[in-house]
């Protein structure tokens, strides 16, 4: 694995941790309309497929009964301003769960951050193209 791909991944933990850290933090919500959207767009879907499309995993457990367990943060990007502010923290965070055979069975929100135009960083990311 190369540097950048090592230190994003670290990245990407982290960012897990801190996440599942302050889970009593009014970010986390259930947001049914986005769960929908995300449900209908990635359950079935190649584990591979989604980690290609939309980023990699933070986290990757394998259960007993043979599905995998994911982490899953969306990339955080750069914005105009400088220092701490000049990262776009709009996230969507979710765990994924996929089958024997590698596609997702469960793709629940954990995360839900306010969007670019919208409440939803979920909704966005993974509404029709």
């Amino acid at each position: 694995m190369s540097p950048e791909c090592k230190t994003a991944a670290a990245r990407a933990a982290a960012t897990l941790l801190l996440m599942f850290g302050i889970a009593g933090c009014s970010v986390f919500k259930n947001n049914e309309e986005a769960q929908t959207v995300i449900n209908q767009r990635v359950v079935g879907m190649a584990a591979g497929d989604f980690f290609q499309r939309y980023g990699v995993w933070g986290t990757r457990r394998e259960q007993v009964d043979g599905t995998i367990e994911y982490g899953w943060v969306s990339a955080v990007g750069a914005t105009t301003n400088s220092g701490y502010y000049g990262l776009d923290d709009r996230t969507c965070t979710m765990k994924i769960i996929a089958a024997k055979d590698g596609r997702i069975i469960v793709a629940n929100i954990l995360q839900d951050m306010p969007g670019r135009t919208t409440t939803s960083r979920c909704g966005e990311l993974f509404k029709a193209a």
